[in-house]
């Protein structure tokens, strides 16, 4: 069960992060034209920086999903070789203080949001209501949330596995003669 949602949510993370690198590319786009027009005409766009501004935030913020889901973000390994099962405590720690963050921030975001769209706050030069892109970031960083715990789950299991693990080289540190690793 939790294998079969974890490929949907990497499914939809994907969308997500497509999304904002389309976004992105669009941003580029812009900035070419803006350049363009600034150098050739002397007419830059009108509200660029708004519109860069808004699309970097969107941008940033779609690459979290799919980032936690796949683990490609930075982990230390500091204390070198370790017992396998305090290696994946220790990981257990970081993916639930990594949660921790992400209610946090999904938290902050909402609350922001919402006082967005109670103020009705537009764009500084173009006047574009700014709230429904905060109301898309916030969803997109809530959505960071049952990921990090599905992850959490997934390593929790690990942490607790009967049968020692092969940590990311294959290797098993501490291990008892006769158990077969993991991966």
């Amino acid at each position: 069960m939790i294998a079969g949602l974890t490929d949907r949510m990497a499914r939809l993370g994907a969308i997500i992060a497509a999304t904002g690198l389309l976004a992105l590319t669009v941003l580029a786009i812009v900035t070419l034209l803006d350049i363009a027009g600034r150098e050739m005409f002397s007419t830059p766009i009108n509200g660029f920086s708004d519109i860069a501004d808004l699309i970097v935030v969107f941008a940033a913020a779609s690459c979290l999903p799919i980032s936690l889901i796949e683990r490609h973000h930075v982990s230390v390994r500091f204390l070198g070789r370790m017992n396998w099962r305090l290696r994946e405590i220790l990981d257990l720690l970081g993916h639930v203080f990594t949660l921790g963050v992400f209610i946090l921030m999904a938290w902050q975001v909402a609350v922001y949001a919402g006082e967005v769209y109670q103020s009705s706050q537009t764009t500084w030069l173009i006047r574009i209501p700014i709230w429904p892109l905060w109301f898309a970031t916030s969803a997109i960083i809530a959505f960071c949330v049952p990921a990090q715990a599905m992850i959490v789950i997934a390593q929790a299991q690990r942490a607790f596995s009967p049968v020692a693990l092969a940590d990311q080289y294959g290797e098993v540190s501490d291990a008892k003669p006769g158990t077969e690793p993991l991966s």
